[in-house]
């Protein structure tokens, strides 16, 4: 049967490798990749990926002779897409950080010789702490807030473990159990999907005053990741 456009089967290794790809993403991790249809900006970046293809292969198709090039083309293009959406998904990072120490400031006021000098450093302080559980994504694991000796807040996520994923991003958002970031203050990217990391919150975010959810969110699909409300 002749393929449409001129095409030959073997221009079409590209197309296969991509489905084989996202088939085996949603086949063994059927969870992760249903959150996308959530998403209102996953929605949007398939529909527009797939109609930039489409086109791409029209216009190739008539304006470009060599099908070599073309296969080179596409190739490349389908093997970008599975980088950045697939293959995330399978690598597992793990980072393993200890709680920052900061000693409180000196008032400028203050001689310094009237300040005594401590043996050992203050210790933080432990406020509170909830377990980190998924939403349409496995983790586990525990959020925990801290303040430090300076009179700083810094949340700690303590012996992780959270699916793999493209692009994901530390928030803290006021309010209980929440699932999205609006209203959030993002902290930095996640350095490792498992082990323990602390995150330094701003000055100004009294996470230590009411509910607060500790959020990770996927940035590349729109969607939550896990989420503890330490209490």
């Amino acid at each position: 049967m002749r393929l449409p456009w001129d095409l030959r089967r073997w221009e079409l290794v590209p197309e296969a490798g991509l489905v084989l790809g996202l088939g085996l993403f949603a086949v063994t991790e059927p969870s992760a990749a249903m959150s996308a249809f959530h998403s209102g900006r996953a929605v949007a970046l398939m529909l527009v990926a797939g109609a930039t293809w489409v086109i791409g292969r029209v216009v190739f198709v008539r304006f470009t002779r060599w099908r070599a090039l073309r296969l080179v083309l596409f190739s490349a293009a389908a093997l970008a897409i599975l980088k950045a959406v697939v293959f995330p998904a399978y690598q597992n990072e793990t980072v393993v950080e200890a709680l920052p120490v900061r000693t409180a400031a000196v008032p400028m006021s203050v001689p310094v010789t009237t300040v005594p000098v401590p043996s050992v450093p203050a210790a933080p302080a432990r406020l509170r702490s909830g377990s980190l559980h998924g939403i349409n994504h496995r983790a586990s694991g525990r959020a925990v807030l801290y303040r430090l000796p300076d009179g700083a807040l810094s949340v700690g996520l303590e012996q992780i473990d959270i699916q793999p994923g493209p692009d994901y991003d530390v928030y803290v958002v006021p309010g209980a159990g929440r699932g999205d970031k609006v209203g959030g203050t993002r902290l930095d990217d996640l350095r490792g999907n498992r082990g323990t990391q602390y995150y330094a919150i701003p000055t100004g975010v009294a996470a230590d005053e009411g509910a607060w959810t500790v959020l990770v969110w996927c940035q590349t699909f729109g969607v939550p990741v896990a989420a503890a409300t330490p209490g």
